[in-house]
This record gives C-alpha cells, structure tokens and sequence, in this order.
C-alpha cells in the first residue's frame, strides 16, 4: 500500500530529506490526511473548495459537523459532545515524460491523481465560564478516516498502469485536541467577541493497538477571531433575523506546512441566524454561513447551513 501511495503523495513537493521511499510516502500521506481535516468546515453542512496554487492540488470538501451541550453541571461549568461527518475528494493533475519502445521519442502521460476521503468523529468537552466573563474551552476526540487512493489517465498510453494504482484504500485514526479562550460584549445591543483557539492533528495509518499509543503531534492550527452579531433587525411574532460578520486569522505548524506550501491564511466570513426561541423546541435558530479563504497560496470558500440544537 505505501509503495502504491508514493508516486501520487509526493508528486506534492514536500522538504523530506534522509528518509527511506517508505518513510517518505507514510509522512506525506498522513500531512495530506490531516490538511483535509484541518480544512473542513467546522460550522453547518457546508461545502468547500479550494484551491493550493503553490502545490498545485485541488481539494473539494462536503462535511457535518455537530455539538450539543450536555445539561450545565453548574452555572459556569459544562460539559458537551462534538464530532463531524465529512467526504472530500483531493486531485492533482501531473504529467510525466516517458521514451517510446518502438520511436524512441518521447510520450508525454497526463494522470489525474485522486485521494477520496470519508470521515467520522466523536469528542468530548467541557466549557468555564471565568469571573472575567471569558469563556474557557477544551476537548479531545478520535475521527476515524478510510481514503482511496488512484490514478485515472486521461490518454490511452496512460491505461496500462490504471488497474494498478485504481481503488486502493487505507483505514487511520487521528487525534484531536481543542482549546479555546472567548470573550464577549455587549456594545449597543451588538454582541462581540474576541477568540483564540489552537488544534491539534496526530493521524496513525494503522488501526492498531500499537498505533494508539506513543504519540507526538504531527499538524496543528492556531487562530485568533473577531466578531460581531447584530441585534434583531427583522422579526415575526417570537423569531428574528440576526447577521455576524467575523474574520479569523490561522497559523499552521507541522507537517502541513510541508504540503500546503504556506504557513497563514485569513479567513473571512458573514452568517444569517434566524432565531427561534419559541418553536420549534429543539432548535435555538437556524443559520446560513458564506466564507471566503486567502493565503499566498490558497484560494478557496465554503457555503454551508445548520441549526444550533436547544436543550
């Protein structure tokens, strides 16, 4: 399997020096797991494009994610569940020179190379609310991955490696450890707020025992946000309609920088609440979220919907 993931991964250009073919492929293959999840929307079902001009791959992503606070343990302290679904198709498109047997002139072969990616995740977390009105929160969790991995040619010379390369598939596990600082305000009926964050990726390519244990991280992402929500500017009978409008920077370390090709990104976004503190009883409002992302090397935006569950 490692062999067969070689030609696709580090046809990515990745600083790896010193390191066995097998090495290589397993470092570049867990740096492309964790980019996906690092850069799938953890807001509503979204869908996301977006595109690595520095590396050269494309990657489309469709998730959804989830958190439901538990019933408070007491006016500052609770606890709350959170996971995410997803599916993201990564491709990049490479051409190799290759000599003729018969002309001896040179065949130039184009492959769009593929990596599938299904997901699915479960954490934990508690949340404190601090005197200084700053709302402390942290979880871990395990998001499960299974990616298929091929080679489509896109010419006929290029068929005789399709059946080796075409549907390979591979399980992993990785951690995830959140941590967040957020501070609110009210400033004439606008609800602001200041947020840190910082995550953290350890993937494991083999679902083992073994692979559990002993661990260092391998990816992570840290951001500071800004924002601000309106009070309610449109209304029916108990419902309202609120906007927020935010911006994020992100700093990455780790692996991913090895294949992303840069280490920040902005993100910036707009939500639309519909707010339903009546009916229906389960949700507390709905919400449409449209995000545009910029890097000197990325370009890319997510559109996505959801509801934030009542209790």
């Amino acid at each position: 399997m490692k062999f067969r993931l070689i030609f696709i991964l580090t046809l990515i250009t990745i600083k790896i020096y010193a390191l066995t073919p097998e090495e290589v492929a397993e470092k570049a293959y867990l740096a492309n797991i964790n980019t996906l999840l690092i850069f799938t929307s953890e807001s509503g079902l979204s869908s996301g494009n977006y595109v690595f001009t520095e590396s050269g791959f494309k990657m489309k992503t469709y998730s959804l994610p989830f958190r439901y606070d538990l019933v408070p343990v007491d006016k500052r302290l609770r606890l709350f569940i959170n996971g995410a679904v997803g599916y993201s198709i990564t491709r990049l498109v490479t051409q190799t020179t290759t000599k003729s047997a018969t002309t001896n002139e040179d065949i130039v072969l184009t492959h769009d190379n593929k990596l599938q990616t299904y997901t699915g995740g479960l954490g934990l977390g508690l949340g404190y609310q601090s005197d200084l009105g700053i709302d402390f929160l942290g979880s871990i969790g395990v998001i499960y991955s299974r990616v298929g991995t091929s080679i489509q040619p896109k010419d006929e010379v290029g068929e005789a490696i399709k059946d080796f390369f075409d549907d390979e598939y591979n399980d992993n596990i990785t951690y995830r450890f959140y941590l967040a600082a957020e501070y609110e305000k009210k400033i004439e009926d606008f609800r602001t707020y200041a947020k840190v964050d910082l995550k953290l990726y350890e993937t494991k390519a083999d679902f083992t025992l073994d692979a559990l244990s002993g661990f260092d991280t391998q990816s992570n992402v840290a951001g500071l946000s800004f924002g601000f929500e309106t009070p309610s500017l449109l209304k029916h009978e108990e419902d309202f309609l609120s906007l927020e409008g935010y911006v994020k920077f992100n700093y990455l370390s780790g692996d991913i920088t090895d294949v992303v090709q840069f280490e920040k990104y902005i993100h910036i976004g707009s939500v639309a609440y519909w707010n339903t503190p009546e009916l229906p009883f389960w949700a507390k409002r709905f919400y449409m979220e449209v995000s545009t992302v910029r890097a000197e090397g990325l370009e890319g935006y997510n559109v996505g919907i959801g509801f934030s569950i009542d209790y």
